[in-house]
């Protein structure tokens, strides 16, 4: 659980501050950010999934952790904790260089962050349906 606290609320602190950058640029009119319609898009997925998976990383630590067994706790929080900072990142980083239309190389790293995220909330849902006690 304190894995995924200091993953979110961590995130949830530099996806803020890296938003207000984002602003930032767009509100002094910045040619290099406003010029390149595919950046702009990216930069703005990166932060809004930054953002959110931040807060499904601090809701999962709060809540979803509890109801997993001892030894499926360590591997959800993990693969919880590398959705959540591989997602936003490979979105921002696939705006560096990218080639002409098309975002980095980095993009392909958002599907297999995608899939640890997928696996943990399966792993939770799974243990809430199997749970009777509550």
């Amino acid at each position: 659980m304190m894995l995924l606290r200091r993953v979110g609320w961590t995130s949830l602190l530099a996806w803020a501050c890296i938003g207000l950058a984002l602003e930032s640029a767009h509100g002094l009119k910045l040619a290099s950010y406003l010029d390149d319609a595919l950046t702009r898009e990216l930069c703005t997925l990166a932060h809004a999934h930054g953002v959110g998976l931040a807060l499904v990383a601090i809701v999962i630590g709060e809540l979803g952790l509890p109801r997993l067994s001892e030894d499926a706790r360590r591997p959800v929080a993990r693969a919880t904790a590398f959705g959540t900072i591989a997602i936003p990142l490979a979105f921002a980083l696939s705006a560096i260089g990218h080639p002409e239309g098309d975002p980095g190389i980095a993009i392909w790293i958002v599907p297999v962050g995608a899939f640890a995220l997928i696996g943990a909330l399966a792993a939770i849902a799974v243990s809430v349906w199997r749970r009777r006690d509550e």
